[in-house]
């Protein structure tokens, strides 16, 4: 693997990053005989399907993926929803009844995998079709096109429609914009376990008004229409009906006793009941309904309530018993945690402490316990757990230190432990559960590297203790060289925002590349985790709660100050860049701290939170008629008069998530104040910049705009 004692611009613009080329995607088959995952043995970003035989613990690689043609814009979008980086095969699934076979998805068709005999069934007149799913006994495919709900027979090579959309503004089976951006719900149907009913997600955006995105560098040039609920304004207005997989009358589910909801998830327990979760818009009530198709009968099984907003969760188990297992932050603690809800309303925790919950892995066969990841050890880590449901015992299975994640076969018997730190890049083994005697756990993918053999230095991790008893989290890279008596520049890595966290004790922080380059150029660099971000509990995370552009700030200062105080560095050069929440940080910082921070590289960033989304800002922000002064002071318009360092904004101008409208406003604004900036427009990019050729750019443009000014 490539040295990165001297990084250049175009080592940062490569993908993947040096030791960030792991199994991703790792399942176990439904009969537990297989480890399917995705995968480059050369290490780049083209991936492909293997197996592990976990009798004989022999790899093969199962699928790969043609070169590529194009791609629709509802499949590009939806990458986008998913920040999806890599190529060739990027998702697959397992019929979960029919244990043999996997839908792959290819750029040009679907292929139905028999993963025993490899036979393939490579089905032509689907391509382009969006979010393919192979029901669960492997009889059919589920899918969308051109708005509507289809369904195609294996057996017969026939396919038909569920139901048809006649409105151009109608859609039956996808998940509208912010559930996919703000909810992390992909999909917008749900199929029962026995195949017997399909539950879909109506959606209507007539009430939307359509933002157009203008696609320049294009030959012919053509225009890009967006339903994009901006806030205060108009949601997609959504249902969510069942009906008979082989088609027949929809039964309606509704809930306009609460209000204006959107759809979080769906989850299939039986035949007979599914179970919905739904939350209000302003984000203070979740409510979880229960519905029986055969009866065509709804009940409230519980409500969760909270006096800012309620972080949701699609970690949600039914028990044998019927009782539901799951994880909530509505607990004294503040801290999200397991809980067992009863059909009776009795709520019983099974973890408690100042430390989270972050995922239910799994649970055992005779559902007396369940594995889990969390941050009992430290905020900076995470590490695996089984816990004893009845007593709620906890016994750790994750070793060595750093972030543990884990994937656990249904029968109990096999676990994938998957596990990174500063020093040591990803490792996946498969380890064999509640074996005293179990063989040496199995190497799946590359080697791990080390930071040494790589001549990288991971960041020191620090503790900043603030005046009120708080402590921030941060990550300090040293420059290679400081002369004796000397003071470095310091530059300011930054995001800010709610359910993110920069600083853990990950390898992914070493082989940030651009931070590496500015220390072996002599800057000191920082990351800090300021309150309002995630994974310290709640009271951490709502601190900023109405007060965007604020409590950031004061936090991010602090802990230059702090840094100022334990480091060879000079105040007077302290620069800052971020994208993203990170970008309008940037901003925020040159803006309203322009004594401190001298120069800026704010890459796609908010610069009026009125012009973004309504399920994100409303959640933490309300709507302008609600909180007006909060907006007036978490907008950077409003502080470009203040503005005096030398700043350079980066932006994808067919950014669909962030629009290029904000760094347009800025730019008026600017103009009208007679400041001086610089600009990076992208033509072809949307939030997430793709591409060596404008990665490198990238690169190239901060670290000499860093290079000229600090």
């Amino acid at each position: 693997m490539q040295s990165l004692e001297h990084i250049t611009w175009e080592r940062i613009a490569q993908i993947p990053a040096p030791g960030m080329q792991f199994p991703i995607q790792l399942r176990f088959s439904p009969d537990n005989t297989l480890l399917t995952y995705l995968y480059s043995p050369s290490r780049s970003a083209q991936l492909s399907l293997w197996a592990l035989d976990l009798a004989s613990q022999e790899p093969r690689q199962l699928a790969g993926e043609t070169p590529l043609e194009s791609r629709t814009l509802e499949e590009e979008l939806r990458r986008e929803r998913q920040r999806i980086p890599w190529e060739g095969i990027t998702t697959y699934q397992f019929a979960h009844q029919a244990a043999d076979y996997v839908l792959i998805p290819h750029s040009s068709s679907l292929e139905v995998l028999n993963v025993k005999t490899m036979e393939r069934d490579v089905i032509e007149p689907l391509q382009g079709v969006e979010d393919p799913y192979l029901t669960p006994k492997a009889q059919s495919i589920v899918y969308v096109r051109e708005r509507s709900l289809w369904v195609f027979d294996l057996k017969t090579r026939q396919e038909r429609s569920l139901i048809l959309s006649e409105d151009p503004k109608t859609y039956y089976g996808i998940a509208e914009y912010v559930a996919q951006e703000e909810f992390d719900r992909a999909h917008g149907f749900f199929v029962s376990p026995e195949e017997t009913w399909i539950a879909f997600e109506e959606v209507n955006t007539a009430s939307i008004p359509e933002y157009t995105i203008l696609h320049m560098a294009d030959d012919p040039v053509f225009l890009e229409q967006h339903a994009y609920p901006f806030v205060g304004q108009a949601n997609a207005v959504t249902r969510l009906g069942v009906m008979p997989l082989v088609g027949g009358e929809v039964q309606w589910i509704t809930w306009e006793e609460f209000g204006e909801c959107y759809l979080i998830d769906v989850h299939w327990h039986t035949e007979q009941e599914m179970i919905v979760q739904i939350l209000t818009r302003d984000q203070k009530s979740l409510i979880v309904l229960g519905y029986n198709p055969v009866e065509q009968s709804r009940s409230v099984l519980w409500t969760e309530t909270a006096p800012d907003w309620i972080n949701i969760t699609h970690d949600l188990i039914v028990l044998h018993s019927g009782d539901i297992l799951t994880t909530s932050e509505n607990n004294p603690d503040g801290f999200r945690h397991l809980v067992i809800r009863s059909r009776d309303s009795q709520v019983r925790w099974i973890t408690q402490g100042p430390w989270m919950v972050t995922e239910i892995v799994g649970v055992s066969p005779d559902e007396h316990s369940v594995i889990i990841q969390a941050t009992k050890e430290s905020p900076l880590e995470r590490h695996i757990y089984q816990v004893d449901l009845l007593s709620g015992e906890m016994t750790r299975l994750s070793e060595e230190p750093g972030i543990h994640k884990a994937v656990v076969s249904s029968d109990f018997r096999w676990m994938i432990d998957q596990v990174s730190s500063l020093s040591v890049s990803t490792k996946t083994v498969l380890k064999r559960l509640g074996d005293s005697n179990s063989p040496k756990p199995v190497l799946i993918g590359h080697a791990p590297v080390e930071a040494n053999t790589l001549h990288v230095k991971p960041p020191e991790l620090v503790a900043i203790d603030l005046e009120d008893g708080t402590t921030l989290y941060g990550a300090v890279y040293r420059p290679d060289h400081i002369e004796p008596h000397t003071k470095a520049p310091v530059i300011v890595s930054v995001y800010g925002g709610p359910h993110a966290q920069l600083v853990t004790n990950t390898w992914a922080l070493t082989v940030d590349l651009q931070a590496q380059y500015f220390a072996q150029q002599g800057y000191f660099v920082i990351k800090v985790d300021n309150r309002g971000s995630a994974n310290r509990g709640k009271a951490f995370e709502q601190a900023l709660f109405h007060r965007f552009g604020t409590i950031e700030l004061d936090d991010q200062i602090a802990a230059l100050n702090w840094i100022h105080q334990h480091y060879p560095t000079d105040p007077t050069r302290v620069g800052i860049y971020g994208w993203s929440y990170g970008g309008y940080m940037t901003l925020t910082a040159l803006m309203k701290a322009p004594d401190v921070f001298k120069v800026g590289v704010a890459g796609a960033p908010v610069t009026d939170f009125r012009l973004y989304d309504t399920a994100y800002t409303e959640r933490y922000m309300g709507t302008d008629e609600t909180n007006h002064a909060g907006y007036e002071q978490a907008s950077v318009l409003n502080f470009v008069p203040e503005l005096e360092g030398k700043l350079l904004v980066i932006h994808g101008m067919i950014d669909e998530n962030v629009h290029f409208r904000h760094t347009v406003l800025l730019i008026d604004a600017l103009v009208a104040n007679h400041k001086d900036f610089s600009l990076l427009a992208l033509p072809k990019t949307r939030h997430m910049p793709r591409g060596f050729d404008v990665l490198y750019t990238i690169a190239r443009k901060r670290s000499e705009f860093f290079e000229t000014y600090l």
